[in-house]
């Protein structure tokens, strides 16, 4: 009884220890995280806010395309994202230009995110 007590007592301890790493590892994730990562982090999910969803008449419009109004949010913080970043872009007017603008970002957004990743598994 006494061996399984301290097997349990053991087991337990290093399950709280491996769930309190996880979590550390994923608030220093978010932490390293520049501000312009965050604010396109933050557009990407606002555009699952009921106001920026795509009316029904959008949807038989643009069909999986994204509206006018989510478009723009995520064309500003993708233009945030490059710029801070150096990267050269054209000023877009075009809908076209602005999809090509926001998936540059979101690779740079994804690439950034992917280092961070590395770089914290590394350190532990």
């Amino acid at each position: 009884m006494k061996k399984l007590t301290f097997t349990l007592m053991i087991a337990l301890a290093g399950l709280f220890t491996s769930c309190s790493n996880e979590q550390t590892a994923i608030s220093t994730l978010e932490n390293s995280k520049t501000q312009e990562m965050k604010n396109f982090d933050g557009a990407l999910k606002s555009l699952m806010k009921p106001e920026n969803r795509s009316t029904p008449e959008e949807k038989s419009r643009l069909g999986a395309q994204l509206n006018e109004r989510s478009l723009d949010i995520l064309y500003k913080a993708s233009n945030n994202l490059l710029t801070v970043n150096r990267i050269e872009f054209a000023k877009a007017e075009s809908r076209e230009g602005k999809e090509k603008v926001i998936s540059q970002a979101t690779k740079l957004y994804f690439e950034k995110l992917r280092r961070m990743e590395q770089n914290a598994k590394s350190e532990n």
